[in-house]
């Protein structure tokens, strides 16, 4: 009986390390090679954009949101490190200033980019047009993907803070 229990148990640890060594094998990598493997066409698009600017000691926040929807929009990533982003989305956003909605509107946008890009599989960031922009991989398989922005910084005595996601499937 003992025997047999041993067994059973011997059993159970051979099998859950083999689990484990699935799951290492069925990692996707991060690389221009599986980046390049297929155009992606984006599905999701969000972000804020927030402005704080010091007026006679007084803060004023402006605060502008925004939404994807309807596209017809794709990236299309080549294993030189150049990247291509073609189609048009409807943008619905909001401006808010010192907590007062002050525009919602609802336009079509016509995007024809191009640039570079690089990647960082070890930090999961790509990065374009050589360092202007810095996306975080969020998730990365050879069906989607999804990258978000987080940003903070001054510039002529103006605080930004800008965050953003877009989500892709191929």
């Amino acid at each position: 009986m003992k025997l047999l229990k041993f067994l059973v148990v011997l059993v159970m640890i051979f099998s859950l390390n083999a689990c484990s060594s699935d799951e290492d094998s069925d990692q996707y990598v991060l690389n221009n090679t599986n980046l390049s493997a297929g155009s992606f066409d984006i599905n999701y698009l969000s972000f804020d954009d927030i402005e704080t600017v010091n007026v006679n000691g007084l803060d004023i926040v402006t605060e502008i949101s925004g939404t994807g929807e309807t596209f017809q929009l794709s990236t299309t990533f080549f294993e030189d490190g150049n990247y291509i982003t073609e189609g048009e989305y409807v943008l619905n956003y909001s401006v808010t200033v010192a907590g007062e909605v002050v525009t919602e509107m609802t336009s079509i946008e016509v995007v024809s980019e191009m640039g570079t890009y690089e990647v960082n599989d070890t930090s999961n960031r790509i990065i374009l047009d050589g360092g202007d922009e810095f996306w975080d991989v969020t998730l990365f398989n050879a069906n989607e993907l999804r990258i978000s922005i987080s940003d903070m910084y001054t510039e002529e005595g103006v605080d930004y803070s800008e965050t953003g996601e877009i989500r892709m499937v191929r």
